[in-house]
């Protein structure tokens, strides 16, 4: 007696499935208001300005241009994972 795998049952139907779009010229869906609907949910210029920050990673020479500029210091500190990987 023979026993089939359901992949030898299931490749012959995925490769006629292939063939039977082939054979008909699919043509893909074309999204003109793509572009529109990203632009949508991508941050503005005022919102990505934080982006402009000269972030400093030495602590001392953070301070040192904090009291050069007269400009205030922000430090962010914490323990583990920034994403919350701990």
């Amino acid at each position: 007696m023979v026993r089939l795998r359901t992949s030898h049952l299931l490749a012959p139907a995925f490769v006629l499935l292939s063939l039977a779009a082939a054979a008909q010229n699919r043509v893909p869906r074309v999204f003109p208001d793509l572009d529109q609907k990203i632009a949508t949910v991508l941050p503005t210029a005022d919102e990505s300005a934080f982006l402009e920050i000269p972030w400093r990673l030495n602590v001392m020479t953070a301070r040192a241009e904090s009291a050069r500029t007269g400009k205030p210091m922000f430090v962010w500190e914490m323990n583990g994972h920034p994403l919350g990987h701990t």
